[in-house]
C-alpha cells in the first residue's frame, strides 16, 4: 500500500509539472513573452539591451498603424534560426503608401518623420565648427560623426534638426543637408484581394510572390509569369504590413526585407520591464 501511495504521489507530481509547463508554454505562445532588444533600430522608443514584453494576443496579427512590433524576416533562409527585427507599423493591409524624402503619405495623409526618428545629415566643412558649437549648447549628442571629402555626416533626430535650424544663422543652416531617399508608391496587399503589379510592386513583392506561389512564379524582363503565362495581377493568401524602423540608418525593415506577411509578425512591443537607463524601466512602449 505504501508503494502504491508513493507511485500515486509521483504520478501526481509529474502530472502537476506537466500542467505547469503546458500553461507556461501556452502563455508564451499565445499571450506574451519577454525579449531583449539587440539594436538601436527604434531610436528613442527602445534602446539596445532593453528587455520588453511582447503582446501576442490575439494570435492572428491585428497590428494597428503606429504600433511597434517584433517580426521575422520574410526572406527565405536555409538556416533554422531566423533573426528577429523590430519596427513600427506604418502601412496596414489595403493602405496606399507614398515614400518621400521628408516623410510618408498614408492614404493621402501626410506623415512626417517621428520627432525621435534618426536620419543622416551632411554638413559642409565651413559650417562644421558653428554646428558643433550649437549642438554642444543644446545638449545634442554627436552620433555617428564621419569625416567626408568636403564636410562631415552626422545622425540627428527630426526634433534635433528642428532645434538646430531654429538657432543656427541661415547662412549655416543652409549648409546642413538631409541625405535624400528615393521616392516610390505602393499598395500594401490585403488577403484575398486582386493586387495590380506595377514596376514598384514587382520589386517590393517579388519575394512574397515566390513564397506564396511555391515556386510557380517566374520573373523575366520586369514581368511576372505564373505557370508560364504572363500576368499583371496577383491574389495574396494573407495580409501584409509595411514596417519601418525609427532609426533609418541602423534598422533593418521593409526597405530591405520587403512587405512583412502576417504570419511573420510575432506581436507588438507592449512594456519595457528593464533598461540600463533607470528612467526607461517599467514604461509602456509607444
Amino acid at each position: 500500500m505504501k508503494g502504491k501511495a508513493l507511485l500515486r504521489s509521483f504520478l501526481y507530481g509529474i502530472g502537476s509539472l506537466a500542467v505547469v509547463v503546458g500553461v507556461v508554454y501556452a502563455v508564451r505562445y499565445y499571450v506574451g513573452e519577454s525579449y531583449r532588444i539587440s539594436t538601436n533600430a527604434m531610436a528613442e522608443a527602445l534602446k539596445e539591451g532593453d528587455y520588453i514584453v511582447v503582446n501576442k494576443w490575439p494570435k492572428a496579427p491585428t497590428e494597428r498603424r503606429g504600433e511597434v512590433v517584433l517580426f521575422h524576416s520574410p526572406l527565405r533562409r536555409d538556416s533554422l534560426e531566423r533573426p528577429l527585427f523590430v519596427g513600427r507599423v506604418l502601412g496596414v493591409p489595403g493602405d496606399t503608401v507614398v515614400v518621400k524624402p521628408d516623410g510618408y503619405a498614408i492614404n493621402g495623409k501626410e506623415m512626417p518623420h517621428a520627432p525621435q526618428a534618426l536620419s543622416r545629415y551632411f554638413i559642409t566643412t565651413e559650417a562644421k565648427e558653428p554646428l558643433l558649437r550649437q549642438m554642444k549648447q543644446l545638449g545634442i549628442p554627436v552620433r555617428e560623426w564621419q569625416e567626408e571629402a568636403f564636410g562631415c555626416t552626422v545622425s540627428l533626430t527630426t526634433f534635433e534638426e528642428y532645434r538646430l535650424r531654429s538657432e543656427l544663422p541661415q547662412a549655416v543652416s543652409a549648409h546642413l543637408v538631409a541625405e535624400q531617399t528615393a521616392s516610390y508608391r505602393l499598395i500594401v496587399p490585403r488577403k484575398g484581394r486582386a493586387y495590380r503589379l506595377d514596376a514598384t510592386a514587382l520589386i517590393c513583392c517579388r519575394e512574397i510572390i515566390e513564397r506564396e506561389s511555391q515556386g510557380k512564379a517566374r520573373f523575366q524582363e520586369g514581368k511576372l509569369f505564373l505557370d508560364g503565362r504572363e500576368t499583371t495581377f496577383f491574389i495574396f493568401q494573407q495580409d501584409y504590413f509595411w514596417i519601418l524602423a525609427d532609426n533609418s540608418q541602423e534598422g533593418i525593415d521593409s526597405r530591405h526585407l520587403g512587405l512583412v506577411p502576417a504570419d511573420q509578425v510575432i506581436g507588438h512591443a507592449w512594456f519595457c520591464w528593464y533598461s540600463k537607463d533607470k528612467q526607461r524601466r517599467f514604461k509602456w512602449i509607444h
